[in-house]
Formats: C-alpha cells, structure tokens, sequence
C-alpha cells in the first residue's frame, strides 16, 4: 500500500524556519515512515491538538498530523519544546 504526505500551510511555514539541511532528514524519514508496511507503528496519539491526532519522532523534531485514508496530512513540524504550544 503506497501513503503519501500533505503538509498544510502551517507545516510549510514550519519547515521554511528550519535549515535546508534538516529539511532534507525530516523529509527523507517521513518518507522512511510512509514505505514502511504500517506507518502507524512509528506514530504516538496526541491528546487535545486538534486537528493533529498522532506525532512522528525524529530526533527532537515532531511531526503533527492526521490521517484520511491512505493520505497523512502534516499540521506542525518543529522542536519539541514548540511544537506542542
């Protein structure tokens, strides 16, 4: 089953802060997570973040998202310590 990713404005907006360098890791690992046969294993559930509902680790970066069907909509990208404000 092939995923794909969506990033909203607001995950645009989060990656154009970041280095081109991290840009280029955050997007080859969220293409690891999406091959992989159940992307979902590499995902935790958030808890009253709307509309984000489950997380990626990469490091200290987390990815926010949701999913519809076999499409992962990015909401946020960024630190730890700012994603989750």
């Amino acid at each position: 089953m092939t995923f794909q990713f969506v990033l909203t404005s607001q995950a645009q907006g989060d990656l154009a802060k970041l280095t081109p360098h991290l840009v280029t890791k955050i997007k080859d690992k969220l293409h690891y997570f999406l091959t992989a046969p159940k992307p979902m294993s590499f995902a935790k559930p958030l808890v009253n973040l709307p509309p984000a509902t489950h997380r990626f680790r990469f490091g200290d970066i987390r990815i926010k998202f949701f999913r519809q069907g076999d499409i992962f909509y990015i909401t946020g990208i960024d630190f730890r310590g700012k994603v989750y404000r």
